[in-house]
């Protein structure tokens, strides 16, 4: 069930997501790579993944830096 509309209407996909941090400083960090399957609601276009832990600590580690 969609968590945004409640449809049962959804769909899985693989993804490629490249994720880029913010402001000037963000230009000089080095962009994170994700290959999750997403949901999507095929109702209202809502969609979610998960990140794995190794990538997850790499935005943590380059949020702080």
């Amino acid at each position: 069930m969609c968590r945004s509309c409640g449809s049962p209407n959804q769909r899985k996909f693989n993804a490629e997501i490249n994720l880029h941090f913010l402001g000037p400083d963000g230009l000089e960090k080095p962009a994170v790579w994700l290959f999750p399957s997403v949901v999507v609601c095929l109702d209202c276009g809502f969609a979610e993944f998960s990140t794995p832990k190794a990538e997850l600590g790499k935005l943590a580690s380059g949020a702080a830096a």
